[in-house]
C-alpha cells in the first residue's frame, strides 16, 4: 500500500472519530470544508477499492460518504451536489459488480438518486440502462439508453447498448445523421414568376455586398444575369436548385427570395430559405420536414410547414433566432449605384430599442455600471460613487428592453474604421477593445455606414431616436400608411394586458404597480413572453385574446376569418395560423397593417395615448388583490441603473445584490454556456470526466462504458483537453469582467477546470 493511501485512511479514521464525538470544532467557519474533505477522501478510497475488485469495501466507503453528506446537510452545511452525485454513481457501479438480483435493484435506486440531483447525468443513465437490461425491463432500459445517447451521441458503447436493446424490442435501426460545422454563403435575389411558363426566374444585381458577410465567412461571386430555375424547385416544398444563366431577359421582380448554400459540400447548390416560423415560446432545435427527408416533392402543408425543407434552412433559422443574422438587413442594402434607404427610424424599426447617452467610464468599469445624466446635477453622472463629468465621458449606447436589458456601445466613426465585423468580438470580447478598427456589433456596423453615407453625428442619432419614439407615443399619425379594410384611424375596442398563465386557466389578472408580477396569488413573473393582449368590443361583454401580427414579408390585401372558426371548429394551427380567429383580432391586425405597426406593445401604448387612459387596473379586477404582499425597496428603483450583467441582462441596485446574483447556479451556467455564439465549437464526444487520461481498461471492453471517468480513445482525450482550455478562457474572461467572485471555486460539473 502506498504512502498516500495510508495517509488518506488515517485522515478518514481521525475525521470519523471526531464527528462521532460531541466536541466543538476549533474553527466553526471551516467545519463545512472539513466535512467536504472527508467526503472527498471517502470517495477516493472507495474508488481505489473498486479498481482493486474489493466491491463490498467500496460499497462501504461510498455509503459512509453519503451518510457524512447527509449529516452535513442536517447541520445546515453545504456539500457540493456534484460530489454527492459521484458517490451515488460509484456505489451503483459497485452494486452492479456484485452479480445478484438485489444488487441490480440497488444499483437502479442509486442511479435514480443521482438523476434526482442531475437529470442529465450520462453516467447514471448508462448504468441504470445496464441494470434494467439485466432485470429484464427492456423498454425502460431502452428509454434510459436513448436519454444517455442525447448527451453522448458519439459514444460507441452507448450506441452499441441502444442498438442491442432496439433489436430486442424489434425496432428498425435507421441510418444516423451526421452534422458538420460549415460556413454558409447567402445570395439575395429578385424573383418573379412567368405564369405562361410556370417557371421562376431569379435576378441579382452586380456589386451586392452582404452587411453580415464577415460574420458568416461568406465570399460571394454574383452574376448580373438572370438564373433559370428548373421545375424541380417547388416553392411550397423541398427541392434542389439546378440553375443556369439566361441572357437578355427583361422583366420586373421584387427582392423577396433568400438563397443559401453550404460551401463545404463537394458540389454546393443554392437552396431557398423561407422566413423563420413565428411560433411563440419555441426554444427547441429546428428539425427537417419528413417530406424533405423522404425526398417527397411537395409538402402538404406548403408554406405553413414549421419544419425546415433543407439543412440550410435549419442553420439560417438558428442564426436568426440567436440574433446573429438579420434577414431584413440583407435585403436593405442595394448596389453602389442605388440610393441608401436605411435611416435611424428604419434601423430602430428593424432592431427595436432606442439610442441614448450613458457615462462611458461607468460603462467600461468592471463590473459594468449603468449610469445616466444626474437629474439633480446635470453636469455629472448618476453614479454616486463615481460622480464623473457626463459631457466629457458620455458614450452612445443602443438599448433594447424586453424581459431583460441589452446594451451595445456605438463607438465614434474615424478614418481608420473598417466597415466589417470583428471576428474576435463575435466569439469573445476583442482584446483591442476601443482601439479596434472593426465593428463589434451589427448595430454599430450599421451606424458607421449611416455616418459614412449621411455624415450624421451621435447627437443627431440620439435626437432622431427620441423623435421616433415621441411620434410613436403621439399616436403614430406620421407613420400611418394608406390602406383598405377599415381600422385605419381609430380602434373602437377596450384593451388590457393580462397574465397568460392565469388566462390559460380562465382567470384575468393584470400586472402589479412595479410591473414585476401578476396580481394573482400565484404571483407569476410579468415578462413579455408570459402576457397576452385581451380586447373587448364596445357592443360585446366578452374579452378576446389577440395573437401577435403574423410575420409576413408582404401584408395581405385584407385579413380573413379562419375557415375553422367560421365552422365553429377548433383550429389546429393556432400558433402559426395567419387567419384571424375573431372579428376583434381582424380589426386589430388591420389597424396595425394600415399604420405600419408590428409590435403589440407599441400598438397598445398608442391606444392608451389616443384614449387618454393610464395603466391602472380595472376596479372590478382589483377587488381580489387584497392579499398581503411583501414590497421590496428595489421594486420601485430605476430599472436602468446600477450594476449590469451582460450575460443575464439583469440589473443589481447594490453591491450585495450583485454578489448574490453572480453566486447563483443559473448565472454560473451562463458563464460557460455557448448559446448565441456563432462560432462555438461542436463537441462530438462525452462531457469531460475528472480524469484527463486514457482508460487503463481500454484494451478490453471497459465495463463502466459512458460512466467511466477516463477517456475512451485518443480523439476523445484530445477533445477533452481542447474543451477544458476553451472553458478556461471563458472562465478567465468572466473573472476579468468581475462576473465571478474572486474566491469562487464551486462550479458544479465544471470543477475539473480548477485541476492542473
Amino acid at each position: 500500500m502506498d504512502l498516500d493511501r495510508q495517509k488518506r485512511q488515517q485522515d478518514i479514521r481521525k475525521a470519523l472519530g471526531f464527528i462521532q464525538s460531541s466536541l466543538p470544532y476549533p474553527d466553526p467557519q471551516g467545519y463545512g470544508g472539513f466535512l467536504t474533505q472527508l467526503v472527498c477522501n471517502l470517495l477516493e478510497e472507495g474508488s481505489t477499492a473498486f479498481s482493486e475488485g474489493a466491491w463490498k469495501q467500496a460499497i462501504k466507503d461510498f455509503s459512509e460518504g453519503v451518510n457524512v453528506a447527509y449529516y452535513a446537510q442536517a447541520e445546515s452545511l453545504d456539500i457540493p451536489s456534484a460530489l454527492l452525485e459521484s458517490l451515488y454513481v460509484k456505489r451503483a457501479a459497485a452494486y452492479q459488480s456484485v452479480v445478484s438480483h438485489s444488487g441490480n435493484e440497488q444499483c437502479v435506486q442509486d442511479c435514480d438518486k443521482a438523476l434526482a440531483l442531475n437529470e442529465g447525468s450520462c453516467k447514471a443513465l448508462h448504468r441504470k440502462a445496464l441494470c434494467l437490461r439485466e432485470l429484464g425491463h427492456i423498454r425502460e432500459a431502452y428509454d434510459c439508453s436513448m436519454a444517455c445517447l442525447l448527451s453522448a451521441p458519439n459514444d460507441k458503447q452507448v450506441n452499441k447498448l441502444a442498438q442491442e436493446l432496439a433489436n430486442k424490442l424489434g425496432l428498425k435501426i435507421r441510418k444516423a445523421y451526421i452534422s458538420t460545422h460549415v460556413s454558409i454563403a447567402f445570395l439575395k435575389l429578385k424573383a418573379c414568376v412567368q405564369t405562361s411558363w410556370q417557371l421562376a426566374f431569379y435576378h441579382n444585381r452586380r456589386g451586392f455586398s452582404c452587411p453580415q458577410s464577415s460574420i458568416l465567412n461568406s465570399q460571394l461571386k454574383l452574376h448580373s444575369n438572370c438564373i433559370h430555375v428548373s421545375p424541380c424547385l417547388s416553392l411550397s416544398g423541398p427541392g434542389v436548385l439546378d440553375y443556369k444563366h439566361q441572357e437578355h431577359l427583361a422583366h420586373r421582380c421584387q427582392q423577396n427570395i433568400l438563397l443559401c448554400r453550404i460551401k463545404a459540400l463537394p458540389h454546393p447548390v443554392w437552396n431557398r430559405v423561407r422566413p423563420r416560423p413565428a411560433k411563440q415560446n419555441f426554444t427547441g432545435a429546428f428539425m427537417l420536414c419528413k417530406g424533405a427527408k423522404n425526398q417527397i416533392e411537395v409538402c402538404k402543408y406548403g408554406e405553413d410547414c414549421t419544419f425546415a425543407y433543407c439543412q440550410e434552412e435549419v442553420d439560417v433559422w438558428t442564426l436568426e433566432r440567436k440574433e446573429v443574422l438579420n434577414r431584413e438587413l440583407l435585403f436593405e442594402r442595394q448596389g453602389p449605384n442605388d440610393k441608401t434607404t436605411l435611416s435611424i427610424t428604419r434601423l430602430l424599426q428593424l432592431q427595436n430599442g432606442m439610442f441614448m447617452y450613458l457615462c462611458g467610464v461607468c460603462y467600461d468599469s468592471r463590473p459594468r455600471i449603468i449610469s445616466k445624466r444626474s437629474k439633480e446635477v446635470p453636469s455629472i453622472c448618476s453614479n454616486l460613487a463615481g460622480r464623473h463629468h457626463f459631457d466629457d465621458q458620455k458614450c452612445l449606447v443602443h438599448v433594447v428592453r424586453s424581459s431583460s436589458m441589452s446594451y451595445t456601445r456605438i463607438r465614434p466613426l474615424n478614418p481608420l474604421c473598417q466597415l466589417e465585423m470583428c471576428r474576435r468580438a463575435v466569439r469573445y470580447r476583442c482584446q483591442r477593445d476601443h482601439s479596434c478598427s472593426f465593428a463589434h456589433s451589427v448595430i454599430e456596423l450599421e451606424c458607421w455606414k449611416l455616418q459614412q453615407d449621411n455624415g450624421i453625428t451621435h447627437e443627431e442619432i440620439v435626437q432622431e431616436s427620441k423623435q421616433h419614439w415621441n411620434k410613436q407615443d403621439g399616436g403614430g399619425s406620421e407613420t400611418r400608411r394608406g390602406g383598405k379594410g377599415g381600422g385605419g384611424n381609430k380602434l373602437n375596442l377596450n384593451m388590457k394586458y393580462v397574465c397568460g398563465l392565469c388566462w390559460r386557466d380562465g382567470l384575468i389578472s393584470e400586472a402589479d404597480k412595479a410591473l414585476k408580477y401578476c396580481t394573482a396569488k400565484a404571483r407569476h413573473s410579468w415578462t413579455k413572453d408570459r402576457r397576452v393582449l385581451l380586447v373587448k368590443s364596445l357592443e360585446k361583454k366578452k374579452w378576446v385574446m389577440v395573437r401577435t401580427l403574423p410575420a409576413a414579408k408582404t401584408y395581405p390585401h385584407q385579413y380573413d376569418i379562419c375557415s375553422h372558426v367560421v365552422k365553429l371548429k377548433k383550429c389546429h394551427y393556432i400558433g402559426n395560423c395567419t387567419f384571424a380567429h375573431s372579428e376583434e383580432e381582424k380589426e386589430v391586425w388591420t389597424y396595425m397593417k394600415n399604420n405600419g405597426l408590428k409590435d403589440m406593445q407599441q400598438m397598445y401604448d398608442i391606444w392608451l395615448t389616443m384614449t387618454k387612459q393610464n395603466r391602472q387596473s380595472d376596479p372590478v379586477l382589483a377587488q381580489n388583490t387584497e392579499v398581503k404582499q411583501i414590497v421590496m425597496p428595489t421594486d420601485y428603483a430605476d430599472p436602468m441603473s446600477g450594476f449590469h450583467c451582460r450575460l443575464c441582462g439583469r440589473h443589481s441596485h447594490s453591491e450585495r445584490q450583485w454578489q448574490q446574483h453572480i453566486s447563483t447556479k443559473k448565472h454560473k451556467e451562463r458563464v460557460f454556456s455557448c448559446e448565441g455564439e456563432d462560432e462555438s465549437p461542436i463537441w462530438k464526444h462525452r462531457f469531460p470526466g475528472p480524469r484527463f487520461a486514457l482508460c487503463p481498461r481500454l484494451e478490453s471492453e471497459c465495463p463502466e462504458g459512458a460512466s467511466c471517468d477516463y477517456a475512451h480513445g485518443t480523439e476523445e482525450l484530445e477533445e477533452w483537453q481542447e474543451r477544458r482550455e476553451f472553458l478556461r478562457r471563458k472562465l478567465a474572461k468572466a473573472r476579468e469582467d468581475m462576473l465571478i467572485m474572486p474566491d469562487e471555486l464551486d462550479f458544479g460539473k465544471y470543477n475539473f477546470l480548477l485541476q492542473d
